[in-house]
């Protein structure tokens, strides 16, 4: 150990001493460095409660943005469906009118078809009903002549 007085003030002593010093700077360091953090911390402090309140703003901002957002996307979708909706039942509804027409057109003609058929086989029924009268009566005849 080194016992050499320190007249000046500017030695150590001992090892001891040294170390003392060297611990004490240290220290002293990191307590400047505490207290430099514990002013930074409080300049943050305004900047992070801001932030927080933002924070705690933004969901209910989002969630209206996503609302309007929404109604002004699903507004044009909307019509564009109507439109296309209105437009297919509009086509149906003309191929719908066109067949309409073509099935009265073929309804007419199978009651047309069915009353000559009727009136034909009336002529024939009664054709055949005076024939077949004259056939008997000349049968009929026939046998009373002979």
């Amino acid at each position: 150990m080194d016992t050499s007085p320190n007249p000046a003030g500017g030695q150590a002593r001992t090892k001891l001493d040294l170390l003392y010093r060297e611990v004490l700077g240290e220290v002293a360091s990191l307590v400047d460095r505490l207290e430099a953090i514990g002013q930074r911390q409080d300049q943050a402090l305004p900047h992070i409660q801001a932030l927080t309140e933002a924070l705690q703003l933004l969901p209910r901002q989002l969630d209206r943005h996503l609302a309007a957002t929404l109604r002004e996307v699903a507004t044009p979708i909307h019509e564009q469906s109507q439109h296309a909706m209105q437009a297919m039942l509009d086509a149906t509804g003309v191929r719908l009118t066109h067949l309409a027409e073509e099935s009265a057109q073929c309804a007419q003609i199978a009651r047309q078809s069915a009353r000559r058929m009727t009136v034909i086989a009336m002529v024939i029924g009664g054709a055949s009903g005076i024939l077949g009268g004259m056939l008997a009566g000349l049968a009929l005849g026939q046998w009373l002549v002979s």
